[in-house]
């Protein structure tokens, strides 16, 4: 390989050693020198080519594992969705065979209840009756600096439920609430207004007097307390009440 300059007849010429007169533009290879770098030229370019097809392969892998795990993933998720809906959809079929066996089991107990009773008739029947005395008693309405303790007219009475004693109560007062309130209720039969807790409406409230009537119609009847009992001679869950009217003898009630 020599270095070599454009001559003046426009033909290339060797630049020798201490040739400062003229300037190298071009590079003299010999046959062997070419074909060298020809190969090696090749050599390279198979060699970036095969460079690029792996990583055009290791980028398809990732992609494919990539893809692949996502596709794992997915159908993982999928798998544990699935378990959990069957496991719902189990839950809640188990609790609706459970509700609608409490059902059963309480209209068989309220229907025994109101046979064993005498009331009539024994499938319809509330199975609520009064089991004491409707009567007038007193309750605190206010306090006065001078005289103390302010009392009003109230009235209470004791309902006899169609539940055995020997149920729990908390298993029970939900049911006794359900029976207490709606349109179709006792206490709607019985002219009696009632509240309940914001955080839980199912619940009938209970309070003070004052409470009661703070802000509500006078000259309706509401159920500001109540208490549950167990009557020991008919072995059944009584539930006593107190509002601020009297409260309507119901003849269906009074059997």
């Amino acid at each position: 390989m020599e270095k070599a300059y454009v001559g003046m007849m426009g033909g290339y010429a060797v630049l020798k050693d201490g040739d400062e007169k003229h300037k190298a533009s071009h590079i003299v290879l010999t046959i062997d020198e070419y074909n060298t770098l020809i190969r090696e030229k090749k050599s390279l370019k198979s060699q970036l080519d095969e460079e690029k097809t792996a990583h055009t392969n290791d980028v398809n892998e990732i992609n494919r594992k990539a893809v692949a795990y996502k596709k794992k993933v997915e159908e993982d998720a999928q798998a544990v969705k699935n378990t959990a809906e069957k496991r719902v959809a189990a839950a809640e079929a188990e609790t609706e065979r459970q509700t609608n066996l409490n059902k059963n089991l309480l209209r068989i107990t309220r229907e025994r209840a109101n046979a064993k009773r005498g009331l009539q008739p024994k499938r319809s029947h509330s199975g609520y009756r009064f089991s004491g005395k409707i009567m007038q008693t007193k309750a605190i309405a206010g306090h006065d600096k001078k005289t103390g303790a302010i009392y009003t007219d109230v009235w209470t009475a004791t309902l006899e439920t169609p539940y055995d004693g020997t149920i729990p109560i908390h298993q029970i007062q939900d049911r006794i609430f359900s029976d207490l309130m709606g349109t179709e209720g006792i206490l709607e039969k019985l002219y009696v207004k009632y509240f309940t807790y914001k955080d839980n409406n199912s619940v009938i409230w209970k309070g003070s007097y004052s409470e009661a009537i703070d802000g509500a119609d006078t000259n309706k009847n509401y159920l500001f307390d109540y208490k549950f009992m167990i009557n020991p001679k008919s072995r059944l869950w009584e539930v006593q009440i107190t509002t601020t009217k009297s409260i309507r003898a119901l003849a269906e009630m009074m059997a």
